[in-house]
Formats: C-alpha cells, sequence, structure tokens
C-alpha cells in the first residue's frame, strides 16, 4: 500500500489527474455545466493602437514588442496592425497625431518609447490616450532603469496602461513557476509572464515539484535527493535552502495565506497523507483534513482553504474547501486554484473526462454555478491565475497549439504563450518596486 500511495501523492502533488479506473462506466458530464461559448453575444472589443517605432535602437524595440506582445495576450483589445498606422514621425519625442488615429478607428492610443541616457541608464517614456474622455492623456510618465531591467519595466508599463485604461492595473509584471520532468527527474523551472526567459532553478540530480511562489517573492517547493522524503525547500539567491517545519516524513506540497506567516502543507504520514496548517517558522501545526489522500493545497485571497482529497474509504479524489467536497461526485479532480476576477473569486480546477483527458471547470469558491472552461481540445490542466485575476493560465496537448496557454476570464478566448509542457503552474506579481537582483537577494 505504501508503495501505490506514494505513487499516487507524487502524480497528484505534480498536478497530473489520475485516471478513472478501468472497466468503470464514465460519469455523467452534464455536472461539469455548460461550456462558456463566446460569440453567441457579439461584444464590442475595444480598439488599441500601439504607435510603431521607427528608432533602430535595441532599447525601444524591446519596450515596444513587450508591451504590444501584453496587450494582446490580455485578450481585452483588438490591437491595430502597424500597417494602418498614419504618416508621420514616430521617434521618442515626437508628439501623438490624435486626429490621425481616430480615422483609422483607434478608440486608445498607447506610445511606448525607450532610449540610452547617462550613466548605462535607459529612459522610458509611456502615454496613453482614451479618446472616449478627451485629447488630454490618461497615463504618461517617464524614467530611467537598468538595461538588465527593462524587459521588467515593460511589463509594469503595461500594467499601468490597463490600469489607466481600464481602472484596473494588470499582472504582467509576474512570473511563472512549475515542474517538469527532465531526464529522468522532475526540476523546477521559471520563466516570464509573457512565456520568455525560461530557466531551470533546480539541479538535474535531484527531483523537484510543486513549486510555488511565497513570502518576500521567494520560490518554495517540496525536493527529493536520491529517492529520499521530500524536504520543504526555498531559493534564496543562488542558493536553495531547506525550510524548517516539524515534519521529518515527506513534505509534497505548500501553499501561504494572504497572512504570508500562515502555510498550509501536504504531508505523508502513516501511510496516508494529510494537510496541516501552522505558523512560518514554529513547531505549531494543526492537522485540518481526514482523508485518506489530501494533497494539493491551495489559498484563497478570502482565507478560504482547497485541497485534493479522496481515497479507497471515501471515493473518486474531490476538490475540498475547508472540509467540505465541492467538485462534482465521480470525476476525479486535481490542482485547485483561485482566481479574484473582476466578478469575484473563482474556484477553478481540473477533471478527468472522457478518454483519460482532463478539462479545466470553474464555480464559485462553494463549488456552486460550475461551467466549463475547455471541452473536446486535448487535455488541459495545472491552472493558475494572474495577479490582477484576467487571465488563466494553464498546459494544453490541443492538437492545433499545444503548450501554455491563457484564457481571458473575461472574454474567455485563448491564445498559446509558448509550446512548453509542465505540471504544477504556480503564476505570482513581482514584488512592487524590486527589481529581480533584489528579489534574489531576499532570505526567508
Amino acid at each position: 500500500m505504501r508503495l501505490t500511495l506514494t505513487f499516487l501523492l507524487v502524480l497528484c502533488f505534480a498536478g497530473t489527474a489520475l485516471a478513472q479506473a478501468p472497466n468503470t462506466p464514465p460519469p455523467d458530464e452534464r455536472a461539469l455545466g455548460e461550456i462558456i461559448v463566446t460569440g453567441s453575444h457579439v461584444e464590442h472589443m475595444t480598439k488599441l493602437a500601439v504607435l510603431p517605432s521607427l528608432a533602430p535602437n535595441i532599447e525601444d524595440v524591446i519596450v515596444r514588442s513587450v508591451v504590444r506582445h501584453d496587450f494582446e495576450l490580455s485578450g481585452m483589445f483588438e490591437i491595430i496592425s502597424d500597417n494602418k498606422a498614419p504618416p508621420g514621425n514616430y521617434q521618442f519625442d515626437d508628439p501623438v497625431d490624435v486626429d490621425a488615429w481616430r480615422k483609422v478607428g483607434a478608440e486608445v492610443i498607447v506610445k511606448v518609447a525607450a532610449r540610452k541616457a547617462k550613466d548605462n541608464r535607459v529612459e522610458v517614456f509611456g502615454l496613453a490616450y482614451f479618446l472616449d474622455v478627451g485629447k488630454e492623456p490618461v497615463y504618461e510618465r517617464r524614467f530611467t532603469v537598468a538595461p538588465e531591467e527593462l524587459r521588467i519595466t515593460a511589463h509594469r508599463v503595461t500594467d499601468a496602461l490597463l490600469g489607466a485604461i481600464t481602472g484596473r492595473p494588470g499582472g504582467f509584471a509576474s512570473h511563472f513557476a512549475f515542474s517538469t520532468k527532465w531526464g529522468r527527474a522532475r526540476r523546477v523551472f521559471t520563466m516570464d509572464s509573457d512565456g520568455e526567459s525560461l530557466r531551470p532553478v533546480t539541479d538535474a540530480d535531484s527531483t523537484a515539484i510543486a513549486p510555488v511562489w511565497g513570502p518576500d517573492g521567494l520560490l518554495f517547493f517540496p525536493e527529493s535527493q536520491r529517492y529520499s522524503p521530500y524536504r520543504l525547500m526555498v531559493m534564496a539567491g543562488a542558493e536553495i535552502e531547506r525550510v524548517d517545519v516539524p515534519f521529518r516524513t515527506s513534505v509534497y506540497s505548500v501553499s501561504f495565506a494572504k497572512d504570508p506567516k500562515t502555510m498550509a502543507l501536504a504531508v505523508a504520514q502513516d501511510g496516508r497523507s494529510r494537510i496541516y496548517v501552522g505558523t512560518v517558522g514554529s513547531k505549531d501545526f494543526k492537522a485540518v483534513s481526514s482523508t485518506e489522500i489530501a494533497t494539493d493545497v491551495a489559498y484563497s485571497p478570502s482565507g478560504k482553504l482547497a485541497w485534493i482529497g479522496g481515497g479507497s474509504e471515501q471515493g473518486t479524489q474531490r476538490v475540498i474547501v475547508d472540509g467540505k467536497a465541492v467538485s462534482p461526485a465521480g470525476f476525479t479532480a486535481a490542482s485547485p486554484t483561485f482566481c479574484d476576477t473582476e466578478d469575484g473569486i473563482r474556484l477553478v480546477y481540473a477533471v478527468v473526462v472522457g478518454g483519460g483527458r482532463q478539462d479545466l471547470v470553474m464555480s464559485d469558491e462553494r463549488g456552486h454555478g460550475i461551467v466549463r472552461l475547455t471541452q473536446g481540445q486535448g487535455s488541459n490542466w495545472a491552472p493558475s491565475c494572474s495577479p490582477d485575476g484576467r487571465l488563466l493560465a494553464f498546459f494544453s496537448t490541443r492538437k492545433s497549439s499545444p503548450g501554455l496557454m491563457m484564457m481571458s476570464l473575461k472574454r474567455y478566448t485563448t491564445i498559446r504563450v509558448n509550446s512548453q509542457l509542465g505540471e504544477s503552474l504556480n503564476w505570482a506579481r513581482l514584488p512592487e518596486s524590486t527589481t529581480l537582483a533584489e528579489v534574489a537577494d531576499k532570505k526567508p
């Protein structure tokens, strides 16, 4: 039983749902709700223009391309093609011809530019007009940054522009962490919110799973070396250090509450697994689960705690929220995550459907109002929400474009970010006004 349980735990902690038992009739998928279909109601898409750049310097090219791609990924706008740009000058200090852009249909005009400044710095300029509110810009800012922070700065400019245009700042100044098989083991990787800068952060000789961005932007994950129990680790700078928790058995997943001093852990115990909640740095942890298998912890912004619970006595693994099963019975569930959307907090998770594939479903925090987010497009798993609650990222094997996907939780359109596949996706905002170097230098 121990070997079987360990195998099941590793699969679940890695964010992979388990297939239904052989010879078991598939459950009625009507319990998963209706697929959210776009196109039945034609909603106006705001036409947004990102001014072209004629500058030859790489700094300008980087900033403009990052901001434009962020707006494309947002799924919120119809981006006007560069070939429709009115004739004119588009250098750093050139004014914006608002009337000319209005004639080509622009409702929002964005200008971003960058150029070299003194002391090996880069000057960045951002400007936005919302034509419904007049000819005065709704956003205008100039500042200087280090060259190595240019891409992050461009993401922050996008977030500020989205805030000026919509009243809700964006979430692109952020990053992903996930695990994926690398050779014979699993490693943890990180990458930027637009799918760039992919890099491994754990050693190829160890097995690392279920990464989570925690307090102060530090990266936490369970790691096993040479088949030893999984220990909770934290990446501090270039060093990986062990986190002192009061458990000597394997720790398989971790989640932090809105109060970063509170953490939840999934821990192996007596051939089972249990969820414990306690204070960071203390020995006082309390068990909150009672099922044979309890894995994949996730805190809601409202303070609710979700995990995957089940076993031979309880049956199918289901999403548990604060001790109550909220996912449909008969469907094996995995990877619960919470999204703080403009319409309230939503619970998203994966379920096994016909053919052993996985699909994503969404409900409120208590499991009510369930709807399908994916159907008939390969297998879809490991959902994670953007820091601003507008986008859902997940991995998919859809034939047309397998890889990391982003779905707008407002328009329910999907775009592929890159071809990467993995497990246990986690998406978090970079600390405010903090460079990557400063994040790396912090200690837990």
